[in-house]
């Protein structure tokens, strides 16, 4: 469409229209249109799939896209796309495309810490950024992941040396590997979901060794990782019946009534997202012109990087016509 102005909006997906026109983790992909996938967590990946769709993405976030959709994806051809690791979980990638004479990023979410194995994401100068705010308020800034780390594998070790068995609740793809690999050295169970997951993300380079755990009985104390969403499985009461320590790991453990909503005895602060000041740095060392700010705090980041970095910064907000035109 040459000559049509950089249009950003929310529709299907985080749209970049103009002389090209992009979607970014869309809700349905479809036939015709760019299609672009950062990662595998659920909300990002697609709800609806039509025949001959076919997508930009990681070959790790399509394996997974592709093992939960009926309808089977091809990998399109990235030309005049680029992919960047977002650090955020096996697979995650920011996309930068050119548009109307622009260059757009789109970070998806995002970890630009190094943790676990997993190499942190660098920052790409661009014009217009367009950055995720999950923990886009001020008071969310995590201890070092190294740190927390420790604590976990000290923390599970001290619990077995008592005869007690642990569950240790993490998302199960992300925070679940990130959790293995920490916990190897006490050959870790994985629940049914958390298996799985990892079965879809391990590589030759990254065995992410476990064994499943379907509620059989184990003599030895053992650690197990689990789904949050554990206690809607068959499995639910075996695990109660060991009278295991619950423990957890989110991002979410900074807030103080975190450990009763899911119920556990403890819950560490890891996570395997950007916290308020790597997400100010990242958009600092973009240098961009523009800051479009979504899936989260978006209000609350938008302000804080006009008032701090004295960038441009606006939410993308859910039902806006056009956000955004150069």
């Amino acid at each position: 469409m040459p000559g049509r102005a950089l249009t950003i909006r929310l529709g299907n997906g985080v749209e970049v229209l103009g002389d090209e026109e992009y979607h970014f983790d869309a809700e349905v992909i479809e036939a015709c249109g760019r299609f672009c996938i950062s990662h595998a967590h659920s909300d990002h990946l697609p709800k609806r799939v039509t025949a001959g769709s076919q997508v930009v993405a990681s070959e790790t976030t399509l394996r997974c896209l592709n093992d939960r959709s009926k309808k089977q994806v091809a990998m399109a051809p990235a030309d005049g796309i680029e992919m960047f690791d977002a650090g955020h979980m096996a697979g995650s990638r920011m996309f930068q495309v050119e548009v109307s004479g622009r260059s757009v990023l789109y970070t998806g979410d995002l970890c630009p810490r190094d943790r676990c194995g997993n190499k942190g994401a660098r920052p790409v100068k661009t014009d217009v950024l367009i950055i995720e705010s999950t923990y886009g308020k001020p008071r969310y800034v995590f201890p070092p992941s190294d740190v927390i780390a420790s604590l976990v594998r000290d923390e599970v070790e001290d619990i077995l040396s008592q005869g007690r068995p642990v569950s240790l609740y993490a998302y199960p793809f992300g925070k679940s590997q990130d959790m293995l690999r920490v916990l190897r050295e006490f050959s870790p169970f994985a629940d049914r979901s958390v298996f799985n997951a990892t079965s879809l993300v391990r590589c030759d380079a990254d065995p992410l060794d476990c064994r499943l755990w379907d509620g059989d009985e184990v003599d030895d104390p053992f650690v197990v990782i689990c789904s949050p969403w554990l206690n809607r499985t068959a499995n639910a009461g075996a695990l109660r019946r060991r009278n295991p320590k619950r423990l957890a790991v989110s991002g979410w453990a900074l807030d103080s009534g975190y450990k009763a909503r899911l119920g556990v005895d403890e819950a560490f602060p890891f996570s395997d997202h950007a916290d308020f000041n790597d997400l100010i740095s990242f958009v600092k060392a973009c240098e961009p012109e523009m800051v479009i700010t979504h899936h989260g705090f978006a209000d609350s980041l938008a302000h804080e990087i006009k008032e701090r970095l004295g960038i441009e910064a606006r939410p993308l907000i859910k039902g806006q016509r056009s956000l955004l035109e150069f």
